[in-house]
C-alpha cells in the first residue's frame, strides 16, 4: 500500500515537472505509461500498427495539452481518454480492421470459468464500446467514474454498457 502511495506521488511530481517544461519528467511518464496505453489500444483494435499509431498520436497531443491538466492525479485518466479518442479516429479512417480485445479474453475466461476459445467467439459479438468498457474495467482497473471520463459518457451509461456486455457474453455462451 505504501509503495502505491509513493509511486502515485512520483507520477504526480513528474506531471508537475512536465507541465513546467521538464522533458526528462515527460520521458519518465512516457516510459511508465506507454506499455499500458499501448496494451489498451491493441486490445481495442487487435492491430499492432494501428494501436502504435494511435498511442503515438495521443502522446503528441498530450505534449501540447499537458498544461490543461489541473489535477496531476488525473493524468492517467487524461492519457487513456486521449488514447481512446485517437483509437476511435483511426478506426473511423481504417474500417477494414477487426477490433476485438484478444488478449483480454484469457483473463475474462478465467474470471467467468469459461473456455478461452468459447469466450473469444463470444467477444466477437460485442461492439467496440463494449470491448473498451470491459478492457478498462477488468484489465486496467478503472472505476466506473474514471471510465465515464475516459469514454466521455455518463457513469450510468458505463454501468449499462458493462451490464449489456456481460449479458451478451452470457447469452452467447449459454447458446453453446
Amino acid at each position: 500500500m505504501e509503495y502505491l502511495f509513493i509511486r502515485q506521488a512520483q507520477i504526480e511530481l513528474w506531471v508537475l515537472e512536465a507541465q513546467a517544461g521538464n522533458l526528462k519528467a515527460f520521458d519518465q511518464l512516457y516510459q511508465h505509461f506507454y506499455p499500458q496505453v499501448l496494451s489498451f489500444a491493441y486490445r481495442t483494435t487487435s492491430n499492432k500498427g494501428l494501436a502504435q499509431d494511435a498511442v503515438q498520436e495521443a502522446w503528441l497531443k498530450l505534449s501540447t495539452t499537458m498544461t490543461r491538466i489541473n489535477d496531476p492525479a488525473a493524468f492517467k485518466t487524461w492519457l487513456f481518454k486521449l488514447t481512446h479518442w485517437q483509437v476511435l479516429d483511426m478506426v473511423k479512417s481504417n474500417k477494414k480492421h477487426m477490433y476485438t480485445p484478444l488478449d483480454a479474453i484469457g483473463e475474462i475466461a478465467a474470471e467467468t470459468k469459461t473456455d478461452t476459445s468459447e469466450l473469444a467467439q463470444a467477444m466477437k459479438h460485442l461492439s467496440l464500446i463494449e470491448h473498451q468498457v470491459i478492457h478498462l474495467f477488468y484489465l486496467e482497473g478503472f472505476s466506473l467514474s474514471e471510465i465515464s471520463h475516459i469514454l466521455n459518457i455518463a457513469s450510468g451509461t458505463v454501468k449499462s454498457r458493462l451490464f449489456r456486455a456481460r449479458a451478451a457474453l452470457k447469452q452467447v455462451l449459454d447458446k453453446d
